[in-house]
């Protein structure tokens, strides 16, 4: 070890480097590539910690090692591992080789598309393999630079300065025996992009580091020291029989591989987001038998009685919040494995703690939709009462600070910028339950209908009569409060806003997350606030727990303080990229995880009445046709115009037009005549196959900027064609559950338009510099804000096609074909439920995507006097819980009529028993949610689902983009996506949007 440490500091060119003498490595030079498969299979080290459960689910696979070629001039790197013959036998432990672990954002700087080896290959299209590079310093060479070798050993590309600086010492200081294996791991291969031509792009590098174990204090120190300041992390893969050990983490000691790896003939395949959101959904659908499970009785509060998934549900959650129970967590296992010191072994994660794990005293209730999660947590709530009041009379506790990761990790749950934790005041009985404002009235109604007359108490914490008194608010048994409200007082102390903010004051016995994928993204205040939050026990519930991608059940596990995966570093490096490159070992570990802390179960748990689904094809009549067909001829000229100038495919305009004239079909298809603006009704005048279309008229150039009406109008239009992207990264505007917002009052700014149609996010606008990528200059925008655009989504067809101008005709002109057949249909069950008086009425739920189409049935409805109510996106949260009372409880209203765009989560319609959409939508899954609401736990009778199409008409178009699952975002202004999987070109996306418009519009389409 003497003079080690300052040989590092000096830079190298210390040391004679032929007196440095090191165990004997074969060389690079004289390893045939076919000689680099030749070790066995992997063990799972610790005696197969995995225990049971992993053995029989791991596939064994070969090891391998990806090492640095040496230079005369720098450290013998060894090129892969010899087996046991082909080595000195080393008896110092001391002198054993470790590996310290993968450098901690490692990147390769490429000016040449780096070549995978000769048969290296990706099962999934458009993509690279995985890349083995070899990492060298050049003799002499007095700068830090650290080339990048390809298997051609052709120099592709440099490793980022920082980490070279750091690295290049401990290369050049050949005494330490630094070896590396790096590579670059399967990436998006670009249109016409070949090995070996020119670059300029970055990708990042997995690099691990090896060495003898003696020198790991010295590596450590270097890494430490402020102008290196570079950190390890667990290493993704280890040569065989190569042990881990990581100077720089406090917490572990030597331990074996988690994995080894040979370099297989086909490099693992990297999966789609999509393909990993349909595996990681495999998972929580695959999970164990819960039939087998215990059930638990309800407390005498509980006045409806528990189904038998219910009672096994309550039974699963109490034992999850059990601190008493002393069988180990499935996720750890109690060892001894170095020198009879005991240590807490991770399986997932294969690391050794000297601490006991904490118990996270909660999980994740994922039943889907319509399985009654609402009584089994009320259950809950009820059956915990004596303990609850037990947790009320205890101190409270400081908050953990080491809950909280380091600043330096990128990848953690973020802290409010520079806002201290909040000292708690005191410990509360009650359960805090978070959920969104739509599902306030259903969590009251449950209450009602389930829970004794003062059997729990409860508290609306929303709004300007809440409580913000700490001890009051602390008594009662159950508060119910908002995503918004907990954001908005966090927001409010991080402005250093004076007045009391209860929630993060309180120790709370229990905290339960409704519709919990809402904090599905980290970076979000509503993560933060949620997060901040002090309680005993927590509970997730969401009947959809990954959204999006993996990383959403990353959200959840820190919420939880599932350790150490709280940490989306952790996270990250143990799930998420294991099961990006299909390596099969991580679905049974996965499951594990899932399995420990989850409770799901389908539909098919439940016994529900039969469904019933029809689509009825309904025949317009002669004038309806008529004025369809003149309708339809606008929309095919304008398309053949289109489709005839490629060159203004680029445009925002231009699909903005074919985008109202599909707009135009589909709303006569639904509403007839008068769902029409007057500006629409203009076109029928003297339309003629010979009448010239100019796709730049109606009025767009004649209005020097855009207006705020008419921005909302476009975005609306944008959003029913699932085109609601930004031109510039092509993430969506649309509502986020998730959306950060910093106080109930505040409208949240999805995004801006510009005059030339094109939306750019709040993360783009900042370096917008006023030229649209389309080529449009921009002198300004219109801010496009959440509230208003639910608000003038459900007014849609107000102003339907784009015009400020256009109005709705002031003479109803009576029913059209739907109506007329919904209205015969609802005099149908009305007389049904005449015929049974001693039965509960028959009750119907008409959905429409447009409150305008809502307002000419209500007119229909009127004239037959008719009664219902409604609800929709405009009424307050009273006003809601004041028409679904009506439907539910009075004998006389049978028919309510919905807005799919305003139903919100957590809506229960199960009052009803027909279901009558009438138009089809381009999201089925919108469909499919809204008649869940209606066929769930509760409903009694048979359910008669209607679906109305217009026949030969593009509704039956759209119905077969539904089957095929299709998306309509070729007609959006937002960056295509080919077969690849890769983003095309511009000139490519609009190749496709242009026979994305000719399929739509083909000869033959019904329109």
């Amino acid at each position: 070890m003497q003079g080690i440490t300052n040989m590092i500091e000096r830079f190298s060119h210390v040391q004679d480097r032929s007196s440095a003498h090191s165990a004997k490595r074969r060389k690079v030079e004289e390893e045939p590539e076919d000689d680099k498969s030749k070790n066995g299979a992997f063990h799972g080290g610790s005696s197969g910690m995995l225990s049971g459960y992993l053995k029989q689910k791991q596939s064994d696979t070969q090891s391998t090692s990806l090492a640095t070629t040496p230079t005369q001039s720098t450290l013998d790197l060894t090129g892969g591992m010899c087996d046991d013959d082909d080595l000195e036998e080393i008896k110092d432990p001391r002198e054993q080789e470790v590996c310290y672990g993968m450098v901690a954002g490692a990147m390769v700087h490429c000016h040449i598309v780096p070549s995978p080896k000769p048969g290296a290959r990706t099962l999934t299209p458009g993509s690279w393999p995985q890349v083995k590079v070899v990492l060298r310093r050049i003799e002499g060479d007095k700068t830090r630079t650290i080339n990048v070798y390809d298997h051609t050993r052709t120099i592709v590309g440099k490793l980022n300065p920082k980490i070279a600086a750091g690295l290049a010492p401990l290369f050049d200081a050949r005494l330490l025996g630094i070896r590396t294996d790096a590579f670059i791991g399967t990436r998006r291969r670009l249109p016409d992009e070949e090995a070996g031509q020119h670059i300029s792009r970055s990708y990042p590098l997995q690099l691990m580091l090896y060495g003898k174990f003696k020198y790991a204090k010295t590596v450590a120190k270097h890494f430490s020291r402020a102008e290196v300041n570079i950190n390890l992390l667990s290493p993704t893969r280890v040569d065989k029989g190569v042990r881990v050990f990581n100077p720089l983490a406090k917490e572990l000691r030597p331990m074996s591989a988690p994995r080894a790896y040979d370099q297989p003939q086909a490099a693992p395949v990297a999966r789609t987001e999509e393909e990993v959101r349909s595996e990681i959904l495999n998972v929580f659908d695959s999970l164990a038998d819960t039939d087998k499970l215990p059930e638990s009785e309800p407390d005498d509060r509980i006045t409806t009685p528990l189904l038998p998934h219910q009672k096994q549900a309550l039974h699963f959650m109490k034992g999850r919040e059990d601190p008493a129970e002393t069988a180990m967590d499935p996720l750890w296992k109690k060892t001894s494995a170095f020198r009879g010191q005991v240590t807490y072994y991770n399986i997932i994660a294969s690391k050794h703690y000297h601490e006991p794990p904490t118990k996270p005293l909660g999980g994740i209730l994922a039943d889907m939709m319509g399985l009654g999660k609402t009584l089994s947590i009320l259950s809950l709530v009820a059956s915990t009462v004596p303990d609850a009041y037990d947790w009320a009379r205890t101190e409270p506790a400081l908050p953990e600070t080491t809950e909280q990761p380091q600043p330096q990790n990128p990848f953690a749950p973020p802290k409010p910028g520079g806002l201290g934790l909040t000292t708690v005041k005191r410990n509360s009985k009650g359960t805090l339950l978070v959920c969104p404002l739509s599902t306030i009235t259903n969590w009251e109604e449950q209450i009602k209908q389930h829970i004794r007359p003062g059997g729990l108490t409860y508290h609306i914490y929303h709004g300007p009569h809440r409580i913000k008194d700490l001890n009051q608010l602390a008594t009662y048994d159950l508060v119910i409060t908002t995503y918004g409200s907990v954001s908005s007082e966090l927001s409010a102390r991080s402005a250093n806003k004076r007045g009391p903010h209860p929630l993060e004051e309180i120790g709370w016995f229990r905290i339960v997350l409704d519709e919990a994928h809402m904090i599905r993204e980290q970076s979000t205040l509503q993560f933060k606030a949620i997060y901040r939050l002090n309680a005993s026990r927590r509970w997730a519930v969401t009947g959809t727990p990954v959204q999006n991608k993996l990383e959403d059940l990353a959200s959840l596990l820190a919420f939880l303080r599932v350790k150490p995966f709280h940490d989306r570093s952790m996270f990250n490096q143990y799930i998420v990229t294991p099961f990006k490159m299909c390596d099969t070992g991580i679905i049974p570990k996965l499951r594990l995880l899932v399995d420990t802390i989850t409770l799901r179960r389908m539909k098919d748990k439940i016994d529900l009445p039969k469904r019933h689904d029809q689509i009825v094809k309904l025949q317009f009549s002669a004038e309806e046709r008529r004025m369809y067909e003149a309708f339809q001829k606008d929309a095919q000229l304008r398309v053949s115009v289109i489709t005839g100038q490629r060159e203004r495919m680029v445009g925002g305009k231009t699909y903005i037009h074919i985008l109202q004239a599909i707009l135009r079909l589909r709303l006569f298809c639904s509403g007839g005549k008068d769902l029409m603006s007057e500006d629409d009704l203009h076109l029928l005048e003297g339309s003629s196959s010979e009448a010239p279309i100019d796709i730049d008229s109606d009025e767009d150039d004649e209005k020097p900027a855009l207006t705020e009406s008419k921005a909302y109008d476009m975005f609306n239009l944008m959003q029913d064609a699932n085109g609601d992207n930004c031109i510039i990264c092509s993430q969506k505007l649309g509502p986020k559950e998730g959306s950060e917002i910093e106080s109930e009052r505040q409208e949240e700014v999805m995004g801006y338009m510009t005059p030339c149609y094109h939306l750019l996010c709040p993360s783009c606008i900042g370096n917008f510099q006023g030229l649209c990528p389309c080529g449009a200059p921009v002198l300004s925008t219109v801010a496009l804000r959440l509230t208003k655009a639910d608000q003038e989504h459900e007014a849609h067809s107000e102003g339907n096609n784009g015009k400020v101008a256009g109005k709705m005709p002031r003479e109803y002109s009576g029913p059209n074909t739907k109506v007329k057949y919904l209205i015969q249909e609802l005099h149908s069950w009305k007389a049904k439920s005449i015929a049974n008086p001693h039965e509960p009425p028959y009750k119907s739920v008409v959905f429409s995507q447009w409150t305008t189409n809502l307002d000419l049935i209500q007119k229909a409805l009127d004239v037959e006097g008719i009664s219902y109510v409604r609800l929709d996106g405009k009424m307050t949260r009273i006003g809601r819980t004041r028409a679904m009372d009506s439907f539910r409880e009075d004998p006389n209203v049978q028919i309510i009529l919905v807005s799919i765009t305003a139903g919100g989560l957590g809506l229960n319609l199960t009052a009803g028993n027909s279901v009558y959409i009438m138009e089809p939508l381009f999201n089925p899954a919108a469909e499919a949610q809204a008649i869940d609401r209606v066929h769930r736990l509760g409903q009694k009778r048979e359910v008669h689902c209607v679906r109305m199409l217009m026949d030969d008409s593009f509704e039956e178009k759209m119905r077969e983009l539904q089957e095929k699952k299709m998306k309509l975002a070729s007609l959006s202004m937002d960056r295509d996506k080919g077969d690849a999987g890769g983003y095309l070109t511009k000139a490519e996306a609009a190749k496709q949007r242009l026979m994305d418009l000719r399929s739509l519009f083909e000869k033959g389409s019904k329109l």
